[in-house]
């Protein structure tokens, strides 16, 4: 399979929902996402100052994302990875990996110290992003609170 990382533009939104919809209906997540949610979710994210976006693109095709915005810390700027995603039919061929890659020198480039993610504790994610360099910090826990 061959594919190039660029730049996620206004063309690539509706391939960029159909990864959401298609990647979060498989588990961990198993969870139904609209195209319109996910569309307005990724156009959200182009819209937001500084924000990074990059797609996996084959033929035209988006195999996979990656959504982060570029944020001030204590420890200096970074990238906050608010989505990974890659087509279910795609996974397991480098493109999650490639998206990591090219979004880490996206944050150096761009002067960044570090690139942070939230994602489950245990299983295949979990191993995958230790796979590709990122630490566990004990010390942080998600938080949330719905109106409902």
């Amino acid at each position: 399979m061959s594919f190039r990382i660029e730049r996620l533009v206004e063309k690539h939104v509706s391939g960029a929902a159909d990864v959401l919809v298609r990647a979060y209906a498989l588990p961990p997540w198993n969870e139904s996402w609209s195209l319109e949610a996910a569309a307005e979710n990724v156009t959200y994210v182009l819209e937001t100052p500084r924000s990074v976006a990059l797609a996996a693109v084959d033929e035209g095709k988006v195999l996979g994302i990656a959504l982060g915005v570029r944020q001030r810390r204590h420890t200096g700027p970074v990238i906050y990875l608010d989505e990974l995603s890659v087509q279910p039919d795609a996974q397991g061929k480098g493109i999650g990996t490639a998206l990591l890659s090219a979004m880490f020198e996206t944050a150096k480039a761009e002067g960044c110290n570090s690139v942070w993610l939230i994602s489950q504790r245990g299983g295949a994610l979990s191993e995958f992003y230790q796979r590709c360099g990122f630490a566990m910090r004990d010390e942080l826990g998600l938080y949330s609170r719905s109106s409902g």
